[in-house]
């Protein structure tokens, strides 16, 4: 565990993503309640068919196919049972990474972008451990990769690898965020969604976007802060982002007032994804990626 909350440096190499697949393969399994049970709100359908997933076995009822019926259960038990199924596109999902230059810092255990870069390195690799098909948008520096169809695993890492390169503050963020415009957004139908970013605010057009996205699947919507960023001692700092170096005076003052902007900011964020159905949750960066990856595990937006 503690190799993954404090990593030697905030850029990953290829001994970092492969210790992601060993935590990855020892997430454990989502209580039977979250694999089971379809949420409020949920999109995705279940359907009773051959060469899926088994799902559930539960007493018979009429609008049930005789097709899948269970002749076993049913002769031990004295009662008819029934399977049922998941979709195969239950087993497809989205990514989205959507990085700013200053998720590029951290007060303590990692940089709020190795966070997310482990996160989606977990990510990764639970699907391909489980056979499911991932694409993804990742959107870091001045950079935006998006694979539409499924690819090698170490093609994905090897961008993330890319995404944590520290010099990719030195870039101004994009104007629009990772769904907006993108291509495996268009079409997308019945998938879970997994949103990772830092930024708290896109416009109406996106909002528009987000919603279309939010009326046909299930998103969860990931954020990593680091609340020691509003409790720095007095003093003069030094920091770096797209402008260069400069030098940042903290007061107390100035600290209350980042906190209560941010929280106000994120307060109005959690409201207009509120609105449209979607889950924001909101992490510190003290939380081990695989603590958070365990909770997309039992929201069932990884199995």
């Amino acid at each position: 565990m503690i190799s993954l909350l404090s990593p030697a440096s905030p850029e990953l190499d290829d001994p970092d993503f492969a210790l992601l697949a060993h935590f990855a393969k020892h997430l454990g399994r989502a209580s039977k309640a979250a694999r089971f049970t379809v949420k409020s709100g949920e999109k995705r359908s279940k359907k009773k068919g051959h060469g899926m997933e088994m799902l559930e076995l539960r007493p018979y009822q009429m609008s049930d196919d005789l097709r899948h019926i269970d002749w076993r259960v049913t002769a031990r038990t004295g009662h008819t049972h029934t399977r049922l199924y998941a979709q195969e596109n239950d087993h497809q999902r989205l990514l989205f990474l959507d990085l700013s230059p200053a998720a590029y810092f951290s007060t303590r255990f990692a940089f709020i972008s190795t966070r997310f870069i482990q996160l989606a390195g977990l990510i990764a690799w639970r699907s391909e451990q489980q056979g499911d098909k991932l694409l993804y948008n990742l959107r870091f520096g001045n950079q935006t990769v998006e694979h539409l169809n499924k690819s090698s695993v170490w093609n994905m890492l090897n961008q993330l690898k890319n995404a944590s390169k520290v010099q990719n503050r030195e870039y101004l963020a994009p104007k629009n965020l990772g769904w907006h415009g993108s291509k495996i957004a268009t079409k997308a139908r019945n998938k879970d969604i997994i949103i990772l970013t830092d930024k708290q605010q896109w416009s109406a057009e996106e909002q528009i976007s987000l919603q279309q996205l939010a009326k046909h699947n299930q998103i969860h919507w990931i954020q990593i802060f680091d609340h020691h960023t509003f409790e720095l001692p007095p003093g003069q700092y030094q920091f770096a982002d797209a402008d260069g170096m400069k030098s940042v005076k903290i007061t107390k003052k100035s600290s209350e007032q980042a906190k209560k902007d941010f929280f106000e900011q994120n307060n109005a964020m959690r409201q207009r994804l509120a609105r449209i159905g979607i889950r924001h949750q909101l992490f510190d960066i003290s939380e081990p990626p695989e603590g958070i990856a365990r909770r997309l595990l039992d929201q069932g937006a990884l199995r």
